[in-house]
């Protein structure tokens, strides 16, 4: 209860400091209600979710990943809680019996959208990811200079801090998601959704959505985050002629 008053308080004050981004918050919001059928069916996902008790999960594995890695410079590549709550209830309402992701990382995200397909007891998520363990040394190039470095503990495997429950339906494909993203999607079929959450340069962003819009069924959707890094999610929505919906200042999805 007195962190639940603290967080509370912190939010007051932040917002007091930066309106716009309060403002751009609540559009963010309304969009994704509109999106899922109403404020109270967001809501609802959202209690769902508090339930479930996710956020003390992550918020301990954070803290285990701050120790870890310590002054390295890495990051845990997380999104806000609040944009994890729109992910899951995006998967919730989507129902998507085949999902595909690029970019792991620690998992954060990951283990939102595993959670929803939990829930919905159907569904399963495939996932290409080239890790970046803290401590390894690797070859110059192997790694996106502006990915914003985003490292695993040393000794572990990508989705580290995923709930172990949550990783029934799962598949983990290592790998560059250039090399690896065409088969995937030519053996596991029509795409429900697609996330891009890899390498945010403009080359690996457009070859991604280019190669996974055309497995998408119809209705299913295509998620980006890092939207604002090039100009590849806004150029690619104008060519399909479709409106993003945002889910973050820097996350935004199409439906096909």
């Amino acid at each position: 209860m007195v962190r639940g008053l603290k967080r509370t308080l912190y939010r007051a004050a932040r917002n007091m400091r930066h309106p716009r981004r309060l403002i751009e918050a609540r559009r963010i919001r309304a969009g994704v209600a509109r999106f899922l059928g109403g404020e109270a069916v967001l809501r609802s996902y959202e209690h769902e979710l508090e339930s479930a008790g996710l956020r003390q999960h992550l918020l301990a594995k954070g803290r285990e990943h701050a120790a870890a890695v310590g002054g390295s410079g890495h990051s845990l590549g997380a999104i806000g809680y609040a944009e994890g709550g729109y992910l899951y209830a995006l998967f919730r309402h989507l129902r998507p019996d085949v999902a595909v992701e690029t970019g792991v990382a620690n998992g954060f995200s990951t283990a939102f959208a595993l959670l929803a397909l939990r829930e919905n007891g159907a569904g399963h998520l495939h996932s290409i990811d080239l890790p970046r363990e803290v401590g390894r040394p690797y070859e110059p190039g192997t790694f996106y200079e502006g990915d914003g470095r985003a490292g695993i503990p040393s000794g572990s495997e990508p989705g580290w801090l995923i709930p172990p429950e949550l990783k029934e339906r799962w598949t983990l494909l290592l790998g560059r998601s250039q090399e690896e993203l065409p088969p995937l999607l030519d053996r596991v079929g029509p795409v429900d959704s697609f996330m891009h959450d890899s390498e945010h340069s403009f080359d690996c962003m457009w070859f991604e959505f280019n190669a996974a819009w055309p497995h998408l069924r119809q209705g299913g959707v295509l998620l980006s985050d890092d939207v604002n890094s090039t100009e590849a999610f806004p150029r690619f929505a104008r060519e399909q002629r479709r409106e993003p919906v945002r889910l973050a200042r820097g996350m935004a999805l199409l439906q096909r």
